[in-house]
């Protein structure tokens, strides 16, 4: 029962996918498979909880479409992301600390549910970390959600307006993946890329690496093409990948989100205000101190997860390296980083 009910999860992520895919809106299979997912599942109580060894998959995939975007002439430009890295870093966790206090002082949140709500981490494992400093879970899972949301639906087609990006043609990179090639060989590919990317997404997940499986999947698959610039995937990989990642966020909006809302109002203002405030604060400085153009800036600022940020920016043709490269460090310092200060303020 619970597998007719996880298909039928999936293809109404998959319709409100593809109908927002035909106005061509960025990642628009993602963002119509998340709401087209969350009004169904506001609306049912039958839907399970969403598998996660499914989750996982789609990490690894998603670390795949990633990291092919990876080339040798990358790598050289990576060099000289140390100072960019340190400045976000250093602008997000000033921000979320400001905006803890603020939080704190006009809701009725506590410090330590303000301060996790407040950070630019991940959904699930900010709401596992706050637990252990008295924070209230719940609240910090529905108001991080509510930033990867915002974050997801409003950022990418605001910033492509502003910076004049053109929308790529549907499939176009997948062009080199065609013509020439042999069918043989393109499947030699196909398979070779795959495995890398669950064997490098497996092992640091495995290994406990915060984000692993999706960081794992990005670095094996970049170093595969690095090395024989031949990773590959089928051209319809994308659209599924972003459908199923889509169709997740969705599922975790259920009609106890909307319950809560009412005390939830102020502090999901606040934090929307925090939102800009944080990606254009640190783009500005990235921009003017470390010469990074805006396009990228704002990305790499836009305190989205790695996965969606990396696919959004992939199919806008954005420098996708450096901006994976930004998000991974961004949710390895505020891991690392945040509960020290949480420590030290709380």
């Amino acid at each position: 029962m619970n597998l007719l009910l996880l298909v039928l999860l999936h293809v109404v992520g998959a319709v409100g996918g593809l109908l927002l895919r035909k106005f061509r809106l960025p990642a628009g299979a993602l963002v119509g498979a998340m709401l087209a997912v969350m009004l169904f599942n506001s609306f049912s109580t039958m839907l399970p909880a969403y598998p996660y060894t499914l989750r996982i998959v789609v990490q690894i995939i998603s670390g795949l479409v990633i990291g092919t975007r990876f080339s040798r002439s990358d790598v050289q430009s990576l060099k000289t992301m140390a100072v960019p890295v340190i400045v976000l870093v250093t602008v997000l966790l000033a921000t979320n600390l400001v905006f803890a206090f603020i939080m704190e002082d006009t809701t009725v949140l506590s410090f330590m549910t303000s301060f996790f709500a407040c950070a630019p981490g991940g959904v699930s494992d900010l709401a596992l970390v706050a637990t252990d400093f008295g924070a209230v879970m719940e609240h910090v899972a529905l108001l991080q959600l509510f930033r990867l949301t915002l974050v997801i639906i409003v950022f990418p087609p605001m910033i492509r307006s502003m910076l004049k990006i053109k929308h790529p043609p549907f499939d176009s990179e997948q062009k080199v993946n065609q013509g020439t090639q042999k069918r043989t060989k393109t499947l030699l590919h196909y398979i070779l890329t795959f495995a890398c990317a669950l064997g490098g997404g497996l092992l640091l997940y495995v290994l406990n690496v915060p984000a692993g499986a999706i960081l794992g999947s990005i670095i094996a698959v970049a170093i595969l093409n690095i090395v024989g610039q031949n990773a590959c995937y089928p051209s319809k990989v994308k659209v599924l990948v972003q459908i199923f990642a889509g169709t997740y966020i969705g599922s975790k909006i259920t009609a106890q989100t909307f319950m809560e809302v009412d005390i939830l109002i102020v502090p999901a203002l606040i934090l929307t205000v925090e939102l800009f405030v944080m990606a254009f604060l640190s783009a500005f400085i990235l921009h003017k101190v470390c010469k990074m153009d805006w396009a990228t800036a704002l990305f790499s600022s836009t305190p989205g997860g790695i996965q969606e940020m990396g696919l959004i920016s992939d199919e806008l043709g954005l420098e996708t390296p450096k901006i994976v490269l930004m998000h991974t460090f961004r949710i390895l310092a505020v891991l690392g980083v945040l509960p020290v200060l949480a420590g030290m303020f709380g």
